[in-house]
């Protein structure tokens, strides 16, 4: 019986010092400064930048209810290459297609509309053209002239294929 239970000690070191090792090699243990984008700005502050710098501004359209946009959180954004690439290229902003709040944007206000329980922004209606899908992206240039709507949840490779044409 005391072998038994040598064995089965071996067993359980040797699988905890397997899942130590990967735990410490995987790029999911990144700390947040090596993997995730450092800052995501309200519309307002990023067309405030690329005014400053020119760089291009990608809009992140989500909701709170959105299981898809929480994972392009979780596995697309936080992918280090995509955060890289994105921070250096792009000015960020998330906008949330329900929030309440006024928003002026290209010298036009835009504001929240009750439809049915929800409703929706008029911002998300019309940078994504009618079609309320999401998550989608939007980017401009620093002009605010809108150069394309990337609808739907993009890996971390088809994310940064879609960004490097329109860098």
């Amino acid at each position: 019986m005391k072998l038994n239970y040598s064995y089965l000690l071996i067993g359980v070191l040797v699988l905890a010092s397997a899942f130590t090792v990967k735990s410490i090699i995987t790029p999911s243990n990144l700390s947040n400064n090596e993997k995730k984008i450092q800052k995501w700005h309200s519309v307002e502050e990023a067309v405030s930048l690329a005014k400053t710098d020119q760089k291009k501004i990608l809009i992140d359209v989500y909701t709170d209810w959105c299981r898809w946009c929480k994972v392009m959180d979780q596995k697309t954004f936080s992918e280090a290459e995509v955060s890289k690439y994105l921070s250096e290229n792009y000015h960020l902003a998330k906008f949330n297609a329900e929030q309440k709040e006024e928003l002026s944007f290209n010298g036009k206000k835009y504001t929240f509309k009750l439809n049915g329980k929800r409703g929706y922004h008029e911002f998300a209606a019309d940078i994504l053209n009618g079609q309320l899908a999401y998550p989608s992206l939007v980017i401009f240039d620093s002009n605010l002239n809108k150069i394309e709507v990337v609808r739907g949840f993009k890996s971390p490779e088809e994310l940064m294929k879609i960004l490097k044409e329109n860098t």
